[in-house]
């Protein structure tokens, strides 16, 4: 699983690598987002079920959650 830590980064940024990271990956690869702006807890979910991405968990940690999504084309 890939990993990418935007923590300390705010939107658009943390949607900005996610989509990158994902356009690099193969489909079935899960990547994992480390975040703490709550904007995108929300983008990156909504980024995904357009673009037809699977959000397979979204973890609260405290003072950062993680975001996994398995991408599927």
């Amino acid at each position: 699983m890939e990993e990418l830590d935007v923590r300390g980064k705010v939107c658009p940024l943390p949607l900005f690598y996610a989509k990158k990271k994902m356009s690099e990956m193969k489909p079935g690869e899960e990547l994992e987002i480390i975040a703490d702006d709550l904007t995108a807890k929300e983008t990156i979910p909504k980024w995904s079920h357009i673009h037809d991405q699977e959000v397979v968990k979204i973890q609260d940690e405290g003072a950062f959650f993680r975001i996994i999504v398995r991408k599927r084309k």
